[in-house]
């Protein structure tokens, strides 16, 4: 699945749109973020607002059969008083059986700084506009 403008920063100055899956351009965007509106696998959005900080980042993995990467997720977090709140949107839904299916949202809640899963932190963090 590739679709382009995956998201939408809404700033002070205006807005920024986002690339698509493989070229995010989310290292462009600029910091003063007021929301960050996600676009879904079936055409709604998400939309983030409120938050100290914004982030950004897509999931994927990588097949050790032939070294094809798949994208899974979209990953969309937002900070507030040292708490990230993590979306985390499937794109990969076509096994009956799964989980998770195409366009399920995930959230997540994790301390700041062990955003990675719980485990780490993660880069790319924007500053937000209250």
């Amino acid at each position: 699945m590739e679709y382009s403008e995956i998201y939408r920063a809404v700033l002070k100055d205006g807005e920024f749109i986002g690339g698509n899956l493989k070229h995010t351009k989310w290292s462009k965007c600029p910091d003063g973020i007021y929301s960050l509106e996600i676009k879904l696998p079936y055409g709604d959005f998400l939309k983030l607002s409120g938050y100290e900080m914004f982030n950004f980042f897509i999931g994927a993995s990588k097949s050790l059969r032939d070294g094809a990467i798949t994208i899974n997720h979209i990953h969309a977090l937002g900070k507030r008083e040292e708490m990230v709140t993590s979306y985390r949107i499937t794109l990969i839904g076509s096994n009956p059986v799964a989980r998770h299916k195409l366009g399920d949202i995930t959230v997540r809640q994790f301390p700041f700084g062990k955003e990675g899963m719980g485990r780490t932190s993660t880069s790319g963090w924007k500053n937000g506009i209250d």
